[in-house]
């Protein structure tokens, strides 16, 4: 199938081109507001409606000089596509308007062409002449003046790389515009982000009992991945470890992890590598003895964010984590007796759940 843009680019070139014998009917322009709502519909745009156009009337009728507007707007109408079509209406009463409908968006432009050459063309007006507001502009054609420029010879030695004896005039000392550089676009904006984010925690399991506390994250964003570092702190707010349990005692726990990430759209997905220290706050008489409480694990996260500004949002996350090894505290059984005994040993597993903000600092 021909394609119909280029025969009406065909005929509009031939009809501007060639001589005509007969008089020409006077020839009349608009101005084009041309709004098309159908994404996805194979719908011409502007400039082709503008050439289906001179294919109907033979010569360029779209013009930005021209007094009189045409406006068209396509939308849907149930399961077809419709056009609506108005023009100030050459009676001066009011505007001319019509609707054409048609299934497909393309045809419907060039029917829509067709009814408007049909009421606006030579054989609308009927032996009358068109309004002078709805005639074409008259065009101008003004020759352009010959234009000689000599370079001054210090401005071609410093093109040529060669200093020039003779003192630079502030003419010379300055290079015409065209041979000036065009100053630098504005770069992108960087590949990545800088985030920093504060936030509260629970953990309700891998302590002696569900801690509370907060933390901070630091970390750098590409469009589809993440890295961060975070550094998180918990407390047993309730009195009271272990079994036997130590009455006055709260236990803590202290972790840098370090998060790689892969975010799809408002979730990320995040491995985890974690170094953590669990510490006992125990008043006297209460002795606590143990190795150490230092553990390595690894583990997962998943976070969801919801955007609040360019800058800010909000997110919440889930994380598990397996130890490499337990902790274990042991003291004495009471504050009178000497022997010591294992008051808690810690689960291979950790549990926590977090909620915060996060600004970013670079876009």
């Amino acid at each position: 199938m021909i394609n119909r843009v280029a025969v009406a680019v065909a005929c509009a070139a031939l009809t501007l081109s060639g001589n005509v014998a007969a008089e020409a009917p006077p020839q009349i322009a608009f101005g084009l507001e041309y709004q098309v709502h159908l994404p996805g519909r194979g719908c011409p745009n502007a400039d082709e409606f503008a050439l289906i156009l001179a294919g109907e009337f033979g010569y360029l009728l779209v013009r930005a000089d021209a007094a009189a507007t045409l406006r068209v707007e396509t939308r849907t109408n149930g399961k077809g596509i419709e056009a609506e079509l108005s023009a100030p209406n050459p009676t001066g009463e009011g505007e001319w308007r019509r609707v054409v409908t048609s299934p497909d968006c393309r045809e419907l432009l060039y029917d829509a062409a067709t009814l408007i050459r049909i009421r606006f063309g030579p054989g609308g007006w009927q032996g009358e002449e068109p309004p002078p507001w709805l005639l074409s502009p008259p065009r101008f054609e003004v020759e352009r003046p010959e234009l000689r420029m000599e370079m001054p010879a210090a401005f071609l030695d410093a093109m040529a790389g060669e200093p020039s004896e003779a003192p630079l005039t502030p003419w010379e000392g300055t290079a015409p515009r065209w041979v000036q550089r065009a100053p630098a676009e504005e770069t992108d904006k960087l590949p990545f982000q800088i985030e920093m984010a504060l936030g509260a925690t629970v953990m309700p399991y891998g302590m002696p009992q569900v801690a509370i506390g907060g933390g901070g994250l630091l970390g750098i964003r590409w469009k589809n991945l993440a890295f961060g570092m975070d550094l998180r702190g918990v407390i047993t707010p309730v009195a009271g470890v272990g079994d036997p349990e130590l009455k006055d005692a709260r236990a803590s726990l202290f972790t840098v992890g370090f998060l790689p990430c892969v975010g799809v759209r408002f979730l990320d997905v995040c491995g985890a590598i974690n170094a953590s220290i669990i510490g006992l706050d125990a008043p006297p008489p209460i002795v606590v003895s143990a190795s150490d409480g230092f553990s390595m694990g690894f583990g997962g996260r998943v976070v969801g964010r919801y955007p609040l500004s360019s800058r800010f949002t909000l997110f919440g996350y889930g994380d598990v984590s397996g130890q490499l090894r337990a902790i274990t505290i042991r003291g004495p059984l009471d504050g009178g007796s000497t022997d010591i005994v294992t008051h808690w040993r810690s689960p291979y597993m950790r549990v926590a759940l977090g909620l915060g903000v996060a600004v970013s600092f670079i876009e």
